[in-house]
């Protein structure tokens, strides 16, 4: 059984979300503490007890969505019972830390989600990773665009890039993201997006969501932050990923050289799901692996392809998907 392991982005926060895996692992434990340390605040606390309104903000739920996903990880690498090959932290763990047999063929992580998927393929340690999300968060609320995003049910991306050129000036909006065949995400500012809203109603959208986000992201503004985001990666050590990782904005894997680069042009450009799941299951992943708080990113992909889906988001689901895994069949 050929797997890939995907990873949820920011909308996939709720309160209470890791605190069953907080509670019965030790590594997911390590995680959440070090990210508190880390960002200087309880980030656990929030996770686990709101307020939700806190936990709905940028700068908090990008942080939470990434440690929430990386402690479920290390809390599967723990009850495979081979993570104490790495023992003091200092090290990309991620899918390292596996046993060959549950190891994926690809990594994916949807919009913020790529961040952990970086976490995951070893090319950052969790500590980089939180503090490069902490900074991506920071200078998008200092200096990034402002605007909203809301959720397309429906229409295909086409559809909706045609309907938004036909009613704002171009870089009012955007195709944010493509979901799925008839699931797109837009982005803009507050007017724009407020116009191209009703436009899509009453072109026949099934429906149109606004988005529990309080910046844009893959959008043409959030453009600005890109030099002072890219300052602060080369502070970071980058080393090659140990299993591809399909990036968002090119649905192929990541050129190791080019990851900074490309992650400066995710702040702009679309997050081509419907394009890197396709060109997973093209490949061979049969079975995909969500590791993160809900079931988001597998109700997109099975609307995608015809694949096994397992959810990995507490204790019990870990037990169950390392059965299932290892023996080849779903969950």
């Amino acid at each position: 059984m050929t797997r890939a392991f995907v990873f949820p982005g920011q909308g996939s926060q709720a309160v209470g979300m890791g605190r069953a895996v907080y509670e019965a692992s030790r590594r997911a434990r390590e995680i959440f503490d070090e990210a508190d340390r880390i960002l200087g605040y309880r980030l656990s606390a929030i996770c686990f007890e709101g307020p939700e309104e806190r936990l709905n903000d940028t700068s908090v739920a990008q942080p939470a969505v990434l440690t929430t996903s990386v402690a479920i990880l290390e809390a599967l690498a723990e009850a495979s019972a081979v993570s104490h090959r790495i023992s003091d932290g200092s090290e990309p763990r991620g899918v390292a830390a596996l046993p060959a047999d549950v190891i994926p063929a690809f990594v994916a992580g949807h919009s913020l989600g790529e961040y952990t998927a970086l976490v995951a393929a070893g090319v950052l340690t969790f500590g980089e990773a939180l503090r490069l999300v902490a900074e991506r968060g920071r200078l998008a609320a200092a200096g990034g665009a402002e605007g909203a995003m809301a959720a397309v049910l429906g229409m295909s991306a086409a559809t909706v890039e045609r309907i938004i050129n036909a009613t704002v000036p171009t870089g009012a909006a955007v195709v944010a993201n493509d979901n799925g065949p008839a699931q797109v995400t837009i982005a803009g500012d507050e007017a724009s997006l407020t116009k191209v809203s009703a436009a899509l109603t009453a072109a026949g959208a099934r429906k149109v969501v606004p988005l529990r986000i309080s910046a844009p992201f893959h959008f043409p503004a959030m453009g600005r932050i890109g030099p002072e985001l890219a300052a602060f990666m080369r502070g970071l050590t980058w080393r090659d990923p140990v299993v591809p990782i399909v990036a968002n904005v090119s649905a192929e894997p990541h050129l190791p050289d080019l990851i900074q680069e490309t992650l400066v042009r995710h702040l702009t450009q679309r997050v081509e799901w419907l394009r890197s799941v396709r060109y997973m299951a093209e490949r061979g992943a049969s079975t995909f692996v969500e590791l993160g708080a809900g079931q988001v990113v597998n109700g997109l992909v099975k609307r995608i392809a015809d694949v096994k889906l397992v959810n990995i988001s507490d204790p019990i689901s870990i037990g169950g998907a390392l059965r299932a895994l290892r023996r080849g069949a779903p969950a």
